[in-house]
């Protein structure tokens, strides 16, 4: 079947299946669970905070990928552009292994084995079960990672359809009938820093700029040309993180309507609201929709991986060893359930994740990415990103494990937007304009010698 018009561009259908495939690895458990915990937190503040939210978890999501295209190259590739091959190479390894097999892959099979813990009233302390359905888990995922160029087929094809179906059917109903009236939200400061902040924490750009190479070899599969590559991946971006912005405002103001009468959160409550909503059945059909959602995720997650891993070695480490590698690892740290993973790792990734920001907002939307002095300010500013995300880091550990740090803690707590995760902002903003400033300055001191 030809899958290209005259012009060498995907038909629309096999865009909107692509799209459709790109939503369903994007949504999965965290996508899919953490919007309902930030609507019942922000009650009536919802649409403020989702307008964070949409910042974080959506549009720089879809920058994500129009960096990718402008840049003409793989996640690896950009940021050594950037940070010079050493420290490009350390950083980008680092947040792969984060975003892989330490964190957000075995987050997909723990969170999708609490939701059949809470649907099915088992024993969430019993260890075997949790081993023997994670192991389970990721000999699936394997399944549909055989073929790396067939993985979006895969999923378009199988998974996206029913979870669309499934996921219709619980929005529909708790946006028709719900649970109960907003409330006033439950945390202090802004509903937006608050929708800002927690969007880190479904790690959606650093998604994007792994699945980025996913989406790569299933268009260069279905004949894309390298001419047409960027165009096409921008196309099929907007159309999945459309979806998937659909789904967080509809999950958000369902969370809201609870009023403040569940006190779970995160796949805890979705069980307990999709309950409310269809009864017994309905926790049951979520943890269904919920173990298809951290399917796919992990699906593209570890193919991404995989790629980054085939690509940085010039492929000394094959696609199929790498791919198993990091199932296995996946496996390991997903039997130590859900709450210790989110515990254990949560605070690395909000140190990472400022430097990614900073990466995908410049190769998207600066003129001229490629030019060395813009390249050196960028540089400066993911470096400036990262040291202060590293302080935050050290901060969030310490408080975790009751340690006193003393001066760190006083130093930290003093910077503006620190008690807003966000302290890392006014310092990279403050390193980009004098960047620039300089810059300015230089130029018009060869235009005045030139003249």
């Amino acid at each position: 079947m030809n899958n290209l018009n005259k012009n060498g561009d995907l038909k629309l259908p096999a865009l909107f299946m692509m799209g459709g495939a790109l939503f369903s690895m994007h949504f999965g458990a965290s996508s899919m669970v953490w919007p309902m915990n930030w609507g019942k937190e922000s009650g009536s503040s919802v649409l403020i905070a989702f307008a964070g939210a949409f910042i974080t978890s959506l549009l720089l999501t879809l920058l994500a990928y129009i960096a990718l295209s402008r840049g003409n190259g793989s996640y690896s590739k950009i940021a050594n552009r950037v940070l010079g091959k050493k420290l490009g190479k350390f950083y980008t390894i680092l947040t792969i292994v984060i975003l892989g097999p330490l964190y957000a892959i075995p987050r997909m099979s723990a969170a999708a084995w609490d939701s059949v813990v809470q649907a099915f009233g088992l024993n969430p302390q019993a260890k075997l079960p949790l081993i023997i359905f994670t192991i389970l888990f990721y000999l699936v995922t394997y399944v549909f990672l055989i073929s790396p160029g067939k993985t979006m087929d895969r999923i378009s094809q199988i998974l996206f359809p029913l979870l669309l179906i499934i996921v219709i059917i619980v929005v529909g109903k708790g946006l028709i009938d719900p649970i109960s009236t907003p409330v006033a939200k439950s945390y202090e400061g802004s509903a937006f820093s608050y929708g800002f902040t927690n969007g880190y924490a479904t790690a959606e750009i650093l998604c994007a700029l792994i699945f980025g190479v996913v989406i790569l070899n299933s268009l260069k599969e279905k004949g894309v040309s390298e001419k047409r590559m960027s165009k096409n991946i921008i196309r099929v971006g907007i159309i999945g993180i459309a979806l998937l912005t659909i789904t967080h405002l509809c999950h958000m103001l369902i969370g809201a309507s609870t009023g403040g009468q569940i006190d779970l959160t995160y796949t805890a409550l979705y069980t307990e609201v999709s309950t409310q909503l269809l009864g017994k059945a309905g926790g049951i059909l979520f943890s269904v929709a919920l173990f298809f959602a951290a399917l796919t995720t992990a699906i593209g997650m570890t193919s991404g991986c995989a790629e980054f891993f085939l690509d940085i070695t010039q492929g000394k480490v094959d696609y199929k060893k790498a791919s198993i590698s990091i199932l296995i690892l996946s496996t390991i740290f997903g039997c130590m359930g859900l709450s210790s993973i989110l515990a254990f790792l949560g605070p690395i990734l909000d140190g990472i994740y400022p430097a990614a920001i900073v990466l995908v907002i410049y190769y998207a939307l600066v003129p001229n990415n490629q030019d060395e002095r813009k390249l050196k300010i960028c540089s400066y500013a993911m470096i400036t990103a990262l040291i202060f995300g590293a302080i935050d880091t050290i901060y969030a550990y310490g408080i975790k494990l009751n340690i006193n740090l003393g001066f760190l803690n006083k130093f930290y707590e003093a910077l503006p937007l620190s008690s807003e995760k966000l302290a890392w902002f006014p310092w990279t903003m403050a390193v980009v304009i004098i960047g620039s400033l300089i810059i300015i300055c230089k130029k018009e001191k060869i235009e005045d010698v030139a003249s």
